[in-house]
């Protein structure tokens, strides 16, 4: 799984790094503001879906994944319609945009609705599988745009062809998954309202997963978003590593919960690896990179360093979601509420920050993982009162 969710985080930032070394800073920057478009289009396709295939496949229910997958495939066409306008929009203001954004609205049915395949092989420990098919996806996308950058094709044209074949290796991983054939479970309305509970809930971190990009872009420039995605995706290397790492403990976060005094030993370890790889990775955007990437290195240090923080934020909230005792509210209720005072913070960043605004923006990344603990402590203490303490895994 560490595999897998490498390929995806290190593809975009080798193309991004390689639109920003071939078409300049700003060619970077319009890439890591279309993914942030098509990934608030993606928010309709019910994206927690995931989560309901996991906890009920290892509960050993069958006939999950059908039922989702329709209940998916109708809500990107609410994406798609909002996306064909903001491409026309983006045509009538002369914004070259327009046509990737046109191309992965009009894909989006099959694009993120078919990803599916990874939460049931996840569920059947099938890490393997996922990491070969991430691999062999991810390697081809990088592959294509380093070849159509150096045959020089212009940058909207790589974009559109990168959601096309996007969308293809989805379509055919899902081919290949056999749940997809089994008959829709009697209980798969109550299978879709989980997912459109959760996922509602789940639009408030996706908007802020976004959110820095977006207001960064609109204040600050492509140039600075484009300086600003080199950091963030420098910085979260690392990061990637936790969630595909935890996924393996999926099964046992269904039975059991974590062990507080685990968690803060891992904080301590994971805390220091993160301080540590901060201040060598200097040496890598000076003598790598190359200087004129080294105002991303603040960016970049102050996102590594809050890997324990980062951690022990996303075990919580992970547990709060699979454990078999907990309620969708917790989870719920800890998006909102974090997601909101998260973006309040960023705009105030960006507006009052001066010259350390995009310092500002990274720090975002290790107090929304602080705030989402606080929140789930008391929700839990309030809505679940009788809970088992932590278990160790």
């Amino acid at each position: 799984m560490l595999i897998s969710s490498l390929s995806h985080g290190v593809s975009n930032y080798i193309i991004i790094i390689l639109l920003a070394k071939f078409y300049g800073l700003a060619a970077g920057g319009q890439f890591r503001l279309l993914l942030s478009i098509v990934s608030l289009l993606s928010i309709f396709t019910l994206l927690d879906s995931g989560k309901v295939v996991i906890r009920h496949l290892v509960m050993q229910r069958p006939g999950v994944v059908r039922p989702l997958l329709v209940a998916r495939v109708l809500g990107a066409f609410a994406g798609l319609g909002i996306g064909v306008v903001a491409a026309t929009v983006f045509h009538w203001k002369g914004d070259e945009l327009w046509l990737p954004v046109l191309m992965a609205s009009l894909l989006l049915p099959v694009t993120y609705p078919p990803d599916l395949y990874a939460q049931v092989n996840q569920a059947k420990k099938q890490f393997r599988l996922n990491a070969l098919y991430n691999v062999a996806r991810y390697s081809t996308l990088t592959l294509l745009v380093l070849v159509l950058a150096l045959r020089w094709f212009d940058v909207m044209s790589i974009f559109a062809i990168y959601f096309i074949v996007f969308a293809a290796f989805n379509i055919f991983y899902l081919v290949l998954c056999q749940e997809a054939y089994e008959p829709s479970n009697p209980d798969g309305k109550v299978f879709v309202k989980e997912t459109v509970q959760l996922s509602g809930s789940g639009v408030f971190p996706i908007i802020l997963e976004n959110a820095d990009k977006i207001m960064i872009s609109y204040f600050l420039g492509l140039e600075a978003l484009g300086l600003y995605a080199i950091g963030v995706s420098t910085g979260k290397i690392l990061l990637n590593l936790i969630k595909p790492a935890l996924t393996i403990y999926f099964p046992l976060l269904v039975n059991r919960r974590v062990d507080a005094s685990i968690l803060l030993r891992l904080f301590v370890a994971l805390s220091a690896i993160g301080l540590t790889t901060a201040v060598l990775m200097k040496y890598y955007f000076a003598h790598v990179l190359g200087a004129e990437y080294l105002n991303a290195y603040p960016v970049a240090a102050v996102i590594v360093g809050g890997l324990g923080l980062y951690f022990v934020g996303v075990i919580s909230y992970y547990s709060s979601v699979y454990h078999k005792d907990s309620t969708i509210i917790i989870p719920s209720l800890t998006n909102i509420i974090s997601s909101l005072v998260v973006a309040s913070y960023l705009l105030v960043a960006i507006l009052w920050g001066g010259e350390h605004v995009l310092l500002l923006c990274a720090a975002s990344y290790p107090l929304r993982e602080l705030i989402k603990m606080s929140i789930i402590a008391i929700l839990s203490r309030k809505v679940e009162p009788n809970a088992k303490p932590g278990v160790v895994l």
